[in-house]
């Protein structure tokens, strides 16, 4: 694939960025500042006006190599904003376009990627989504760093799920984002761990929103870590909800095979996925004998998988947290969520 130069300006700039992406061989992707997370940690190079670069200040994305300032004149806002963010230069379109060929031509160096990231979201209460991103976090964690991220704030509890209640280390009223960009090396010691697996939610009882800054500071500091991010987004939509969202590879929307969960289903799906990639994991059985196949044409999302209960997970689950059996149908279908997420991550 291609090198991709990410596009954050007025379209009146388009074509002279466009040229410049042509003659150093660049893919071009146009962006909003808004929801440009899941192109801001992919991208070869990005290329920003005064106006993006002012949205992303106030987002705080990390700081990362191949930002390039351009205009359509002498913008002092523009330059110092862009330094802020780390930018490597700064160019006046179109009488610079040599320059900006230059620049990009130098970014065109192989960069370390980073980690594939997947969002799981519940079609309706009781889905079992909560249980699969967990069981995708410790499937992946066989041979990656993983950070499993519990939003989901009317659920029960990663760490409760996965027994490490108990355990010492940081829980969300503990992090803040305000300062911008966390280690992701420190994060991952200060998080509470099953094997390779860092877990953050929240303490127990807390009731307090969650902060979309500190949300995303994090997921930002597992990813350039080279940790593998399972987000447990949860069913409700929001600013740190849709930061997840646009940060991953894909959405694992998760549901029962029943009418009543297609509806929910295809209502929350409407809500939280839009047109973004996403998949759909079905768990049986089916009171009514739909297939997994009808549900995922009900629904309006590709099927990715389906599986059956699998006999005392939850007195496993109460003993001594999730742990997956070799072959268990949980196992399988996280499995297929993994290999989905590397092919994804090779992108």
């Amino acid at each position: 694939m291609s090198d991709v130069l990410l596009v954050l300006t007025d379209p009146v700039l388009h074509p002279d960025v466009a040229r410049c992406a042509a003659a150093t061989g660049y893919a071009v992707v146009i962006g909003e500042p808004s929801s440009c997370r899941h192109d801001w940690l992919r991208a070869t190079a990005v290329a920003a006006d005064a106006e993006s670069l002012e949205a992303l200040t106030t987002l705080r994305p990390p700081r990362r190599p191949g930002l390039v300032v351009v205009g359509a004149g002498d913008d002092q806002r523009g330059w110092q904003l862009g330094m802020a963010l780390g930018a490597q230069g700064g160019f006046v379109l179109p009488d610079e376009e040599p320059a900006l060929v230059s620049a990009l031509s130098e970014f065109r160096r192989p960069v370390r990627r980073p980690a594939g990231a997947v969002a799981v979201v519940g079609g309706h209460g009781g889905a079992g989504a909560s249980t699969l991103a967990a069981a995708v976090a410790l499937t992946a964690g066989a041979t990656d760093d993983v950070l499993l991220i519990d939003a989901d704030q009317a659920g029960a509890g990663a760490d409760l799920l996965l027994g490490v209640e108990e355990k010492s280390g940081l829980r969300w009223a503990d992090v803040t984002g305000e300062t911008g960009a966390i280690s992701g090396p420190a994060l991952r010691a200060a998080l509470p761990r099953v094997g390779r697996v860092s877990v953050i939610g929240p303490a127990r009882d807390d009731v307090s929103p969650l902060r979309p800054d500190t949300v995303l500071a994090v997921v930002d500091a597992g990813r350039t870590a080279g940790d593998v991010v399972v987000a447990d987004v949860g069913r409700e939509p929001g600013l740190s909800a849709s930061g997840l969202i646009d940060t991953a590879d894909f959405i694992v929307v998760v549901t029962t095979a029943s009418v009543h969960a297609v509806a929910a289903t295809r209502r929350t799906a409407a809500r939280m996925v839009g047109d973004r990639d996403a998949v759909l994991v079905v768990r049986g059985p089916s009171p009514g004998g739909l297939r997994a196949r009808d549900v995922a044409d009900a629904v309006g999302i590709p099927l990715l998988g389906g599986y059956r209960p699998e006999r005392s997970l939850s007195a496993r689950c109460e003993a001594s947290g999730l742990r997956l059996r070799r072959r268990g149908p949980l196992t399988t279908a996280a499995r297929d969520v993994c290999d989905r997420l590397t092919v994804g991550a090779r992108r």
